[in-house]
């Protein structure tokens, strides 16, 4: 049985398998999507589904004793309620000596154009298009619940959620350890750039190092920028 043939055991979604390798198409496709999916109810997002991402769904659903991903959609989602991802990220600073110190500091980030979508998740490092991408139809208005779907936890929802809230930062690719954000609303100062890039890091630990090198660098980033990229490496 193909991979993509797994996942449509364990998920009833309309989806599209993505056989280009053209990044514009790609990201005419999406945003085709996004817009539609305002209208018809639902939320793009592309999923690479690898023997990696579907043994993360087996071991998630063992952990919870179920055979049915939406019954930890419902479990999770609930759980995030009562979390406050503020609450997250003051403890994550008072325990960090380091983001104390780039909280005080002056800095100057990238000012430059950042417009772009990247879509890094579904491409390999020679360009092409990876196996098994799939571009899926979510059934939510709420795109921070995309995550929820596939088996991501109570506290990164709530995170999600807060970031969705704050800055229209819209999941629109995941693999079995990395996450894409389109971002509406991006950071415009860099006092806020600041605090962001922290709650980043507390978000995904392997941001630093793993992505860059600095906080610094991790700002400069995400400076203006509509692309958010994390990697749990």
């Amino acid at each position: 049985m193909s991979n993509i043939d797994e996942f449509k055991k364990l998920y009833n979604f309309e989806f599209e398998e993505i056989k280009t390798d053209s990044f514009e198409e790609v990201s005419k496709k999406y945003l085709a999507a996004y817009k539609d999916g305002k209208e018809e109810g639902y939320t793009p997002v592309f999923l690479t589904v690898d023997d990696y991402l579907l043994k993360t769904f087996k071991i998630t659903m063992a952990n919870e004793n179920t055979d049915n991903m939406i019954d930890i959609f419902n479990k999770n989602l609930e759980k995030a309620k009562n979390i406050d991802p503020i609450e997250i990220f003051n403890k994550f600073l008072k325990q960090q000596s380091m983001c104390k110190l780039f909280i005080e500091g002056d800095y100057k980030f990238n000012d430059n154009d950042k417009n772009n979508l990247k879509f890094l998740t579904i491409f390999n490092n020679e360009g092409n298009l990876k196996d098994n991408v799939i571009l899926v139809k979510v059934p939510t208005t709420k795109p921070y619940e995309i995550l929820a779907y596939f088996g991501i936890g109570s506290e990164d929802i709530a995170i999600v959620k807060y970031w969705y809230e704050k800055y229209g930062a819209v999941p629109v690719s995941t693999t079995y350890d990395e996450i894409e954000f389109y971002v509406e609303r991006p950071p415009q100062t860099l006092e806020e750039t600041k605090k962001l890039a922290i709650e980043h890091y507390a978000f995904c630990y392997g941001l630093l190092w793993g992505c860059y090198d600095t906080l610094e660098e991790a700002a400069s980033a995400i400076y203006k920028n509509v692309h958010w990229y994390f990697w749990w490496s």
